[in-house]
């Protein structure tokens, strides 16, 4: 009975989640989106917003945050799958590229909020970016120890990644279908030049 009431209130935040993702899917900005609008999609009374979401901001960091969770969830599981003998760049790659593909509205939303002005959007985008680089960095150090291969500069060559894959990932996004392997095959190419010239550097003993 609990779990089916906890259901039952959550059901609704849900649908104004997947209500306001998919106005981003069909190419709209967030800021044109008004929370009557959202409430009416969700199929619920605009008064009962209030009950899960302070207002539409509230709404705008909730997906940015169960995006950010997701991909971190996505790039675990992918991890999993290179220690099985796929190559981690092009299995990474893929992977996001997809992931960018089926959530392209909120992709969209957060690349767009991470090049604006000041803006509490602005500052969770970049805390994802933050997040999502400091936990590649971490697995980087794991990896080149596990396969005993230095590794100059793990967290910049993590950062830098984190932002080679969004930029890329959106120009994939707005590509035409059949110019899309094109920046997909350009995006694993950068990322191996970044991972081969972290550990160029430490086998020379280079700093910069």
């Amino acid at each position: 009975m609990k779990v089916s009431r906890r259901r039952q209130k959550q059901e609704p935040r849900r649908n104004l989640m997947n209500a306001a993702a998919a106005e981003l899917a069909s190419g709209r900005s967030f800021d044109t989106l008004s929370l009557r609008e959202v409430a009416k999609l969700a199929g619920i009374a605009p008064t009962s917003f209030y009950r899960h979401f302070h207002d539409m901001e509230g709404l705008g960091l909730a997906l940015i945050e169960e995006h950010g969770e997701a991909l971190l969830d996505l790039m675990h599981r992918v991890r999993e799958q290179a220690s099985a003998g796929r190559s981690l760049i092009r299995v990474s790659v893929e992977t996001l590229f997809d992931f960018i593909l089926s959530n392209q509205g909120t992709s969209q939303m957060i690349l767009h909020e991470s090049r604006s002005r000041e803006s509490v959007f602005r500052h969770a985008a970049e805390k994802l970016f933050a997040t999502m680089a400091s936990d590649l960095s971490e697995f980087l150090v794991w990896d080149a120890n596990r396969r005993g291969v230095p590794l100059a500069h793990p967290r910049l060559a993590a950062v830098s990644t984190v932002a080679i894959l969004f930029t890329a990932g959106i120009a994939f996004l707005n590509a035409r279908a059949e110019d899309r392997d094109r920046h997909l095959e350009a995006a694993i190419v950068q990322l191996r030049m970044i991972m081969r010239g972290a550990e160029a550097m430490a086998a020379t003993g280079a700093s910069a």
